[in-house]
């Protein structure tokens, strides 16, 4: 059976679980690619993306979570809160069809990192793994937003839900 949460032509929606994962001094966790997404046409140019991960089937959120920080970034961590969503349209590269695809994100704090355990046979595995103090990223994804013209590149809003907790 194929995955319906993504974004096939019989399915034009794509559900993603994604992770804000912070360290103890509150830096965030993202992916950076000097030159784009490798399996994306159009994307070229500098990209900072968070951990987002489409759901296996019968795999619960957390679960998700886990999987995607330790896939991803070789990480362990702790859920805390849920951090909102971000709903996007736009095309699909291999279907053709417009696509709407709604991320969740969880505030996740980092256990512990071992970037030799990020799963190379993935393709963030292409990605440069930095750590960015929240309001520089914040910006970062605003521009990022407007210069792709694609909602789900700006992960401001998910960026600024955390400033404002982590300030409470």
């Amino acid at each position: 059976m194929k995955n319906i949460f993504s974004g096939a032509k019989e399915y034009p929606f794509h559900l993603s679980i994604g992770a804000l994962l912070v360290n103890d001094i509150g830096e965030i966790c993202c992916h950076f690619y000097p030159e784009g997404l490798p399996y994306e046409s159009g994307n070229e140019g500098e990209l900072y993306l968070l951990m987002r991960e489409t759901p296996h089937e019968g795999e619960s959120i957390e679960d998700v979570v886990h999987r995607g920080i330790y896939e991803e970034f070789g990480a362990k961590g702790k859920i805390t809160h849920y951090l909102g969503t971000v709903n996007s349209w736009f095309p699909g590269v291999t279907t053709g069809i417009t696509i709407h695809k709604t991320t969740l994100y969880f505030l996740t704090k980092l256990d512990h990192i071992d970037l030799s355990k990020r799963d190379y046979d993935d393709v963030e595995s292409t990605s440069t793994i930095m750590w960015i103090e929240p309001e520089e990223l914040k910006d970062i994804f605003i521009k990022q937003g407007k210069r792709f013209k694609r909602t789900d590149l700006d992960e401001s809003k998910i960026v600024e839900n955390y400033i404002k907790h982590a300030r409470n």
